[in-house]
């Protein structure tokens, strides 16, 4: 009997190929975390991004995939998987799998908007109409001051942006 036939040998060797690939698998996913934030960028910008239907914050926007998106084994490598979808009034919605291929990189998402569409808030009032009645409720403004601050303080969106969403949003009162 020759070493290369023994028994333990075979199972050493198993142990060894075992420990490799777990090694690899492990070193991957600390390289995707340390790949740091993404940038989600819409044209037109200002739309609603979600990662497997939570919301993530209006566009543009940076996240870290892996706060986000589902990560696992697929097959015998360590990947992102989910998806995402951009949304906006008068636009289709942009929807797309991920992995980490589109993860490793910003995400740009140009949408198909109907150039006819118009928000009650950007219409023009009639005479003698109050501005009250384009304006939305005050319940909804609210919402997306707190929606944005949330953000912020998350560290989802930049000092920067939160101002220029802050100011869009206070802009329409």
């Amino acid at each position: 009997m020759t070493l290369f036939d023994s028994y333990s040998f075979k199972w050493l060797c198993l142990l060894a190929a075992a420990i490799v690939l777990s090694g690899c698998a492990g070193m991957e996913s600390s390289n995707e975390r340390q790949s740091g934030r993404i940038k989600i960028i819409s044209e037109p910008a200002g739309a609603v991004a979600y990662a497997d239907g939570s919301e993530l914050g209006i566009t543009p926007l940076e996240i870290v995939p892996g706060d986000h998106f589902r990560s696992g084994f697929v097959g015998i490598s360590y990947r992102y998987n989910g998806k995402l979808s951009i949304k906006k009034a008068g636009c289709e919605t942009w929807l797309t799998e991920v992995d980490d291929a589109i993860l490793a990189k910003d995400v740009h998402a140009k949408l198909k908007c109907d150039p006819d569409f118009k928000t009650s808030s950007t219409s023009t009032p009639s005479a003698g109409s109050t501005s009250m009645v384009n304006s939305p409720p005050k319940d909804q403004i609210i919402e997306r001051l707190e929606r944005i601050e949330s953000l912020h303080k998350k560290g989802l969106i930049s000092d920067e942006e939160y101002k220029q969403l802050r100011t869009r949003i206070i802009e329409k009162l």
